[in-house]
This record gives C-alpha cells, structure tokens and sequence, in this order.
C-alpha cells in the first residue's frame, strides 16, 4: 500500500487551482471523512477535494448521495424493490425541465469501460465520463471497471440515475437507468462459475413506456489466453438474450474483450444483431479500444493494437419495439487540463427510436417510419463521423 501522505499529494497534484490546506491536515480530514462515513480514504479524497477540504459539506454530500437509488428490503414477508429520490435529484429535474408524464419516443444506450484501475487523471476522467452521459442524454448506461470510490462519484455528480451494480468491491460493472424515462423492475447477479477475474453478468428488468427491457451488462475475460473462458462466458450472455421472453427487447452489451474469430463458426445466435454491423458497419466507429488514436496506453514500438473489444447486441420483441437508428463512439475528446482521454476504451452510444404500435394492439396516430437502421452521421462531436481525431 502506498503512503498515505504521497497518496494525497499525487490526487491534489490534479487540483491545481484549489486553496487546499498543509498535508497533514489533508490527511487528518481524510481519515474524518472515512470514519464518520464507513469509506476508504480515496473515497474521502474524492469528497473532499471537490469541496475544498470542507469537512462537513463532503460528508452531507457523501449522504445526501447514498439516499438514493434502488434497494431490496428482505425483512418482510417477501423481498420489496424500493426506490428512493433524494434532493439533489429533484434539483437536477428542475433545471433540466424532465418532468412529463408522456413515455419517450426514442431512448440512447451508452456502454463505456471507464478504466477505473487507472489512478492518473482518475477524479477528473471520473467528471467527464459523468458529464458525457449528460451532454448525450443517455437514458441507459452500461459501465464496467468501476471501483468503490468512482461509483460513490458518479452517484453524487448523476442524481438523475438509478443506480444497479454487478458488485461493491475491487471493481465491477454498474447499469444506470435515467429516473424519469426508464423505469426499473428487477435484476439478478449471474456469476459466471469460469471466471478468473470476478466477472459477471448483471441483468435488469426494465420497461420504457410499454416496451419490456432485458438489459445485460457485462465484462468478459480479459487477455488473448483467456479466450477459452471469454467464449463460454459470451454463450452464456447470448443464451439469456435468446431465452428472454418474446414481448420483450434484450439488450446483451460491455466490454466483451472479444476478437471476431472467437464468435464461433456458426456466428450469433439467430435473431440476435450486432449493431454495429446493423447500423452500417462504420469503419471509423469499429474499433473501442484503439492505442494509435487512443494514448491512455502506452505501447513501446510502432506495432500499436486496435480491437474491437465492446459491442452491443440486440434481440428485438415480437413484433419488434425499437429501432436501431444510429452507433457512435464517445469520449473521443481528451479531458481538459489533462493529455488523457475519459478511458482507454471509447464508449459506444446507440440511438433507438420506440415503435409505435398498431391501431390493432392500441389507438395510436400512426405507425412508425422504417425499421431499417440509419446510417447517416450527426454533427455532435462527440458521435463518432468522418473527422480527425488528436493522437
């Protein structure tokens, strides 16, 4: 374990701009901050350096935070989904004008390994992951590496969100559901009983509107020489797709580490689409985790690898509720003051459009446009289209 007085100064190296106090009063507030709120001190450090080193405001923040979200209650009779709201929620709805009692008509999917193991840079990566899923009005985000410290973070900058995660220890995967458009119904931990590094398969049952959700988020084995383990793990992530039941969308999607040769000879299961190639196979858009645009990683020499590790796949109800109508990368942009970019890996971001339902199944205006997916670009930048990228 690395010193604690080191620990502090190398985070506040990052805080350049901030009045902080002398280091041992740094880490005399820390180990406050840890005791009163049953944290660790990185968890403490997060707190309290974007609020000035004020004791107080940081462990109000830390609780206001944890006040909300999804929780099962299991000293009943029987287990009870409880979802609670808290202040800063409300504060995030008025300002963004969210509150409608009308279901959307479209809904975005963002799946993003934000490279929580990374310590450089880590709290402010942390802020643009968190203000890039504002900016792009996600409405469902699938996260892997998330650590401890990084999900207590996200939680107090996103209040908007529902948060469901895969673990709370070392680092694991977390789902988030926008409060006000999707709608949560439950969700299991499915261990994978290969795995070498605690993965899982964290499943959601939620609904928009009148369209049923099955939402996989996931992590597959990582390394070429765990490839064995990553193929049984995906089979296994695809057979919960295609044993859904037929009224509802699933959605298998995260870092998959996958290379397209351990898709097996037969390819996808039928009836399950990767969007990618749904969406018209973009070359620009292929590759998630690219070290000659990407410099988060270092790699010596002029052999510089690019995969395509994460990926989304799409099983649609019967008769189909969504519409994929666009695939793009996020957290192409390096973060300001730093040379990094938010990860490693670029997040993909998927636009959906609802289908409307016939006359025959409800009274509705009328049909939905083609179901075929689009594949023109946008002019957001952060929606991967035919520009230049820094290196």
């Amino acid at each position: 374990m690395s010193d604690p007085e080191q620990s502090v100064i190398a985070l506040d190296d990052e805080e350049e701009d901030e009045d902080i106090p002398d280091v041992a009063t740094c880490q005399r507030l820390v180990e406050q901050f840890a005791e009163i709120t049953g944290t660790d001190e990185a968890c403490a450090q997060f707190y309290l350096q974007d609020r000035k080193w004020d004791l107080e405001r940081s462990v109000n923040a830390f609780f206001e935070a944890s006040s909300g979200g999804i929780r099962v209650l299991n000293d009943g009779a029987e287990p009870e989904v409880v979802v609670t709201f808290d202040s800063k929620l409300v504060s995030a709805l008025e300002e963004q004008g969210e509150l409608t009692l009308e279901p959307p008509k479209d809904f975005r999917l963002i799946t993003w390994n934000i490279d929580g193991l990374d310590d450089k840079s880590l709290k402010k990566r942390t802020k643009a992951v968190a203000k890039i899923i504002q900016m792009e009005k996600a409405d469902i985000v699938l996260l892997q590496e998330v650590v401890p410290f990084t999900l207590s973070y996200l939680r107090d900058l996103l209040p908007q969100f529902a948060f469901v995660v895969g673990n709370t220890s070392d680092y694991f995967t977390a789902t988030l559901l926008r409060r006000t458009t999707v709608h949560f119904d439950a969700h299991t931990i499915i261990p994978y009983p290969n795995t070498r590094m605690g993965r899982n398969l964290l499943s959601v049952q939620a609904h928009i509107g009148d369209v049923k959700l099955h939402i996989l988020n996931t992590h597959l084995e990582s390394t070429a020489e765990f490839a064995k383990e990553r193929s049984e793990q995906l089979r296994k992530g695809l057979d919960k797709v295609t044993s859904s039941s037929p009224d509802v969308t699933a959605l298998l999607g995260g870092d998959l580490n996958l290379r397209d040769k351990e898709i097996g000879p037969q390819g996808l299961p039928k009836g399950v689409l990767d969007l990618w190639e749904a969406c018209g196979r973009r070359e620009e858009c292929k590759y998630t985790w690219d070290t000659q645009r990407n410099t988060n990683k270092e790699f010596p020499g002029r052999f510089k690898p690019k995969l395509r590790f994460d990926r989304v796949y799409l099983r649609q109800a019967e008769p189909p509720a969504v519409t994929p109508k666009h695939f793009g990368l996020v957290g192409i942009q390096r973060v300001s003051g730093t040379q990094s970019f938010p990860s490693d890996h670029w997040g993909i971001i998927v636009h959906f459009q609802i289908v409307e339902k016939s006359s025959e199944n409800r009274t509705s205006t009328s049909s939905s446009s083609s179901t075929s997916p689009s594949t023109s670009t946008t002019t957001t930048s952060s929606i991967c289209g035919k520009r230049k990228h820094s290196k």
